[in-house]
C-alpha cells in the first residue's frame, strides 16, 4: 500500500479544521460563560446602581419634608390659633399632599387632607379615616421624625415634629404620596410578594429578572419600611449584552487571526523549510540508492533548500563532468566514449542511419617525452586534442581514449566524409613544430570504420575494426588515413597471427559462409512464394542479384560487402508480398495513389527483414535502394553519399533490369538503349561511380551479361514496381 503524500494545501487544511474545532470548543466551554458571567456582574452593578440612586433620591425627599415640616411648625407654633385657617397655605408651601396634628395622646385634632393627592402621585382615592390609621401606626415610633409609612392600599413619606412646649404640646405631621419623590421609571408595590430573582444579586437584596427577548431588565427591591413593600423599575440592558458580545468577538477574532497566523507560518515553514529539506533528502537518498537524479535537486524548492540544492547540483555537475572529462585534455575520456557509442551504434542499427568512428594515434610521442620531458607531451597531447576538437562538429564526440590515442564518434557520417575529417586534422598538425629546437612535427596515424566496414555486429567490434585501420596505417608508414572496409582479412597490431588463429579465422568464416548459403536458399523459397501471384517477380529479383553481384565485384569491395550486396538484392523486393492484388496485377499504368502504395514496399521490407536480427547490415541498402543521388528519391530524400553504398549500386541493377525488360504497356529496351538510359541519368538519379562500374561490366561481358536473359511474358508487378525508378517521386 501506497504512503498517503500529505502536502502543502493538505497540511493547511489539517490545521484549519484543528483551529477550528478548538477554537468552537474553547468558545463553547470557556468563552460562552465567561461571556454570561461579565454580563451577570454588568447587569447587578447597574441594578445597585439604580437602586442606590433611587434610594439617595428617596432620601433627599424625605430631609426635604423633614425641614419643610420644621419650617411649618414654626410658622404655626407662633400663634396656635388659626391652624384650621392656616393649613391649606402651610400645607402648599411645604409640598405635602396632607397635614394633620395630633395632641399628645396621638389623637387627630386636625387634618388637612388635599384635593391634589392623585396628582402628586398618588392612584387612588384616600379617606380621611385611612390616613388617620396611617399616622396612628407611626406615631408610635418616637425615634422616627421621617420616613415611609402605608396609607392603606398606597405609600407615602411622612414628616412629624412638636407644636408648642409642656403638656400642651401637639404633633404636626406633613405626608405625601410616594410616587411624588420616586423617578418616573421607578414605582412601588404596596404589599404585593416580591416574586424570585433569576440572578444572584448576592447580600444586595435585589431582585432581577432579565427578558431576553427585548433585552430589558425587571429590577426590584424592598422599601424601607417591609410593610411598604418594594420598589419595581425596568431598564434596558442592550448595551450591556452588546459589550458582552462584542468581547466575545473580539476574543473569538483574536483566536482566529492568532490560529490563522500559526498556520500560515507553519505551512510557510512547511513550504519555505521542512518540505524542501523533506524533499532534497529524499532525492539525495535516491542518488545514494544509485538513481541518477541530480537533475531534479532544485525542482520544488525554495528558500535556502534551494540555494543548497544549486550548490550540490553545481557539484554533481562538476564530478560527472569530472568522471566523463579527460584532465589533460578537457576531452571526453575512455569510459564516456565507450557508453556514447553503444547508444548511437544501437540508435544507427535500429533505424538504419550511417556512423562512423576514427581512430588517431600520435605518432612518436615517446621521442617528444624522451626529449623534452613529459611537460612537451602534454603539451602536444593538448594540440592535437585542439585540432580534433576544432575539427568536429557539435554533434561529434571527440575522445581521448587514453595515452597517445584519440577518436571521433561521428552520428550520420558514412566513411568517405569522416575520412575527409581525418585528413583534415592530419594536414593541420603536419606543419607544426612540437619543439621549436627539434625537426620533431606532429603527424598522426588514423583509422576510419563505418557500419559497413566488415563484420561488425556490436560496437566493441566498430572500434575493434577502426584499430585495425589505424594500426594498417602505422605499418604504412604512419601519417596516414586507413579505410577499415580497404582492409583484406583479419589484421592484428603486432602483425602476428599466429598459425592456430589463422585456422580458427578460417573455421568460422566456413561457417558462416555455409550458414549464409543456407539463408540464401530460404529466400529464394520465399521468392517462389512471390512468383506464385506475380510471374517473373524471382526472376527479378536473381537478374537484380546478378547485376549487383557482378557491380559489386567491378568495383573491387571486399567479398564480405559483396556477400551482403546479393543478400540484400534478393530481398530488396520482398516487400511486395504485402501489396494487393488489384495493384501487383494491374495490366495497365498504375495511378499516383497505387504508386503511393507501391512506394511503401521499401519500409515494408525493412519491418519484415527487422525481425531477422543477422540482417542488419542488409537492411540498408534494402530502406534505400530507390533514393536518388541528387535526393528526389523516397522514402527519406537523403543524397549523395549519405545514401549507403550496396543500396546505390542496387538501384543501378534494379533500373537496369526494369528497362530490359517488357511492360504490358511497352517494349523492353535494349541493352545499349539500357545504358544510354543510365549514363543520362547518372548524378541525378545514381551513382555516377556506380554506373561507370556497371557500365563496364555490361561492355566487357557483351551478351553474357544477360545470360539468363529475361523472361518472354509480362508481368504486372514489373509494369508497376519498376515504373518508379525512372521518374522522380510525386
Amino acid at each position: 500500500m501506497r504512503g498517503i503524500r500529505i502536502t502543502s494545501p493538505g497540511v493547511l487544511l489539517i490545521l484549519v479544521v484543528i483551529a477550528a474545532g478548538g477554537i468552537f470548543l474553547v468558545d463553547l466551554l470557556y468563552l460562552r460563560p465567561l461571556a454570561e458571567r461579565i454580563e451577570q456582574h454588568a447587569i447587578r452593578d447597574r441594578a445597585e446602581e439604580i437602586a442606590a440612586q433611587t434610594r439617595m433620591g428617596l432620601t433627599d425627599s424625605i430631609h426635604d419634608l423633614d425641614s419643610s415640616c420644621r419650617a411649618a411648625a414654626a410658622e404655626l407654633g407662633r400663634d396656635g390659633a388659626g391652624i384650621a385657617e392656616r393649613a391649606p397655605s402651610v400645607a402648599a408651601l411645604t409640598g405635602a399632599s396632607v397635614l394633620a396634628v395630633t395632641d399628645k395622646g396621638g389623637r387627630a385634632s386636625y387634618i388637612h387632607h388635599s384635593q391634589a393627592w392623585r396628582g402628586a402621585g398618588g392612584l387612588t382615592e384616600v379617606t380621611d379615616e385611612q390616613f388617620l390609621r396611617a399616622i396612628s401606626s407611626a406615631a408610635g415610633d418616637e425615634a422616627a421624625a421621617s420616613g415611609v409609612l402605608r396609607v392603606d392600599g398606597e405609600a407615602a413619606t411622612y414628616a412629624r415634629c412638636r407644636l408648642g412646649a409642656g403638656d400642651e404640646s401637639a404633633t404636626l405631621w406633613l405626608l405625601r404620596p410616594l410616587a411624588a419623590d420616586l423617578p418616573s421609571e421607578v414605582s412601588v408595590v404596596v404589599g404585593g410578594v416580591r416574586p424570585p430573582s433569576r440572578i444572584d444579586a448576592g447580600a444586595t437584596g435585589l431582585w432581577l429578572n432579565p427578558k431576553r427577548d427585548t433585552d430589558e431588565l425587571e429590577l426590584g427591591w424592598p422599601a424601607d419600611d417591609p410593610s411598604v413593600g418594594y420598589f419595581l423599575t425596568t431598564t434596558s440592558v442592550r448595551q450591556i449584552r452588546n459589550e458582552a458580545r462584542a468581547s466575545r468577538r473580539r476574543v473569538l477574532l483574536l483566536l482566529s487571526l492568532s490560529a490563522v497566523m500559526a498556520s500560515l507560518l507553519f505551512v510557510g515553514v512547511h513550504i519555505l523549510i521542512a518540505g524542501p529539506v523533506y524533499r532534497l533528502m529524499k532525492r539525495l537518498r535516491s542518488i545514494e540508492l544509485g538513481d541518477d537524479v541530480p537533475r531534479e535537486l532544485t525542482r520544488n524548492l525554495h528558500g535556502e533548500p534551494l540555494v543548497l540544492a544549486r550548490r550540490l547540483e553545481t557539484a554533481f555537475d562538476k564530478l560527472a563532468e569530472m568522471s566523463r572529462t579527460d584532465e589533460l585534455t578537457g576531452l571526453a575520456n575512455r569510459r564516456h566514449f565507450t557508453n556514447v557509442l553503444e547508444a548511437f551504434y544501437a540508435q544507427s542499427r535500429r533505424y538504419s542511419r550511417p556512423l562512423s568512428l576514427i581512430v588517431m594515434d600520435v605518432d612518436f610521442l615517446k621521442a617528444v617525452n624522451d626529449s623534452g620531458g613529459h611537460e612537451a607531451g602534454d603539451e602536444l597531447l593538448k594540440v592535437v586534442a585542439g585540432a580534433v576538437e576544432d575539427a568536429s562538429r557539435k554533434a561529434d564526440l571527440p575522445a581521448r581514449l587514453g595515452g597517445d590515442e584519440f577518436a571521433i564518434l561521428l552520428p550520420e557520417t558514412n566513411a568517405v566524409d569522416a575520412e575527409a575529417v581525418a585528413q583534415r586534422i592530419r594536414t593541420g598538425l603536419a606543419n607544426q613544430r612540437v619543439m621549436t629546437d627539434s625537426d620533431i612535427r606532429v603527424t598522426l596515424s588514423i583509422g576510419v570504420a563505418d557500419l559497413n566496414a566488415g563484420e561488425i555486429d556490436s560496437p566493441e567490434s566498430m572500434l575493434s575494426m577502426a584499430d585495425r585501420a589505424l594500426y594498417a596505417a602505422k605499418d604504412n608508414g604512419r601519417n596516414c588515413v586507413v579505410q577499415a572496409h580497404k582492409l583484406a582479412g583479419p589484421s592484428f597490431a603486432n602483425g602476428d597471427t599466429g598459425e592456430q588463429v589463422s585456422r580458427l579465422y578460417k573455421k568460422l568464416a566456413g561457417l558462416d559462409s555455409r550458414f549464409k548459403d543456407l539463408f540464401l536458399s530460404g529466400i529464394e523459397e520465399i521468392m517462389d512464394i512471390l512468383e506464385t501471384r506475380a510471374p517473373h517477380m524471382a526472376d527479378h529479383a536473381h537478374k537484380v542479384q546478378r547485376y549487383a553481384t557482378l557491380t559489386a565485384q567491378e568495383m573491387g569491395l571486399p567479398q564480405r560487402v559483396v556477400k551482403r550486396i546479393e543478400i540484400a538484392a534478393m530481398l530488396h523486393d520482398i516487400g511486395m508480398l504485402a501489396m494487393p492484388d488489384s495493384i501487383l496485377l494491374s495490366a495497365g499504368k498504375l495511378t499516383s495513389q497505387d504508386l503511393r502504395v507501391v512506394r511503401q514496399h521499401p519500409l515494408i521490407s525493412v519491418r519484415i527483414m527487422e525481425g531477422m536480427e543477422f540482417l542488419e547490415q542488409e537492411i540498408p541498402a534494402v530502406r534505400y535502394h530507390h533514393e536518388w543521388f541528387n535526393g528526389a528519391g523516397y522514402p527519406e530524400g537523403i543524397a549523395g553519399s549519405a545514401i549507403p553504398l550496396s543500396a546505390r549500386i542496387i538501384a543501378v541493377a534494379d533500373a537496369f533490369d526494369a528497362m530490359t525488360s517488357p511492360r504490358s504497356f511497352r517494349q523492353a529496351a535494349t541493352v545499349d538503349e539500357a545504358l544510354a538510359g543510365l549514363r543520362d541519368k547518372a548524378g541525378r538519379q545514381f551513382d555516377p561511380d556506380v554506373v561507370a562500374a556497371f557500365v563496364a561490366v555490361a561492355e566487357r561481358l557483351g551478351d553474357n551479361l544477360m545470360a539468363n536473359g529475361p523472361a518472354e511474358e509480362t508481368s504486372a508487378h514489373q509494369g508497376s514496381a519498376d515504373q518508379h525508378p525512372a521518374s522522380p517521386p510525386a
